[in-house]
């Protein structure tokens, strides 16, 4: 009997150990990317990292309201200024706003019928109006870049006015190829502004660093005259450790009812 209370005893141990762990994961994986807000109107946020914080961040958002129904997916770099070479995250997004058909009030001219208007504020006779469905679905091939660009950082320091020496601190800036070779044009010196001050070229040194590239998201909407409308989006992205599996596949939607 004895041993039979031990196994139960040792049987329930196990089962809470399990519990606690599957609840202490449950957070770590459901709280990744998750959609926010009401029936009408709702957002989506995820940025994702490698092992050297090399990533991208998502957005989306999607609204459904009595002036008209939008739906958006929009992907960037994260941290650009990490990466250490040229890099193209990409996928694709489904989005879908849309209003129903109904009827909506809108205003003779008075001037084209009569000589005088009243109880519509100057805006004429209303007149109901029939309005037809309407859609405007989107599918695009989703993208963020990273360009590696050559670049030119230079040293530089003050000139006397008269005897045109270096004098004061030493500063530096960063300015592309191109900036550099036109600042340079005829032999002269590269200088800057800086708090008022002009800094003329004592050294250079060519650099390859990180710029945000062309990036291409999607968005789309209707208008609407207090119609039910609606919006929803699909989307998937890459994982940014290059994993064969794309690590963001979601869906979701909003509505309007009057």
């Amino acid at each position: 009997m004895r041993f039979q209370n031990l196994t139960i005893t040792l049987t329930l141990t196990c089962l809470s150990i399990v519990a606690i762990v599957a609840l202490a994961l449950l957070p770590i994986t459901d709280a990744i990317g998750n959609w926010s807000g009401p029936d009408s109107s709702k957002s989506y946020s995820r940025s994702d990292l490698d092992v050297h914080e090399q990533g991208w961040s998502l957005s989306a958002s999607l609204s459904a309201s009595s002036g008209g129904a939008s739906a958006s997916v929009s992907p960037s770099i994260h941290t650009v200024g990490v990466f250490t070479s040229e890099k193209t995250y990409s996928g694709s997004a489904n989005v879908r706003p849309w209003r129903d058909a109904g009827k909506r009030i809108t205003y003779y001219n008075c001037a084209d019928y009569c000589s005088e208007c009243s109880g519509s504020n100057g805006l004429g006779h209303p007149l109901v109006v029939d309005f037809k469905y309407d859609e405007d679905p989107k599918h695009e091939t989703i993208f963020a870049t990273v360009d590696m660009v050559t670049q030119v950082q230079v040293w530089g320091r003050e000139k006397h006015l008269r005897t045109r020496e270096y004098i004061g601190s030493t500063v530096s800036t960063t300015v592309g190829i191109g900036d550099y070779a036109s600042a340079t044009m005829g032999g002269e010196q590269f200088s800057w502004t800086e708090g008022g001050v002009k800094y003329w070229e004592i050294s250079k040194n060519n650099r390859t660093n990180p710029e945000s590239g062309p990036s291409n998201g999607t968005e789309a909407g209707v208008d609407n005259w207090s119609a039910r409308s609606g919006a929803e989006a699909s989307f998937d992205f890459e994982d940014a450790s290059d994993s064969s599996i794309n690590e963001v596949n979601t869906y979701n939607s909003v509505t309007y009812t009057p």
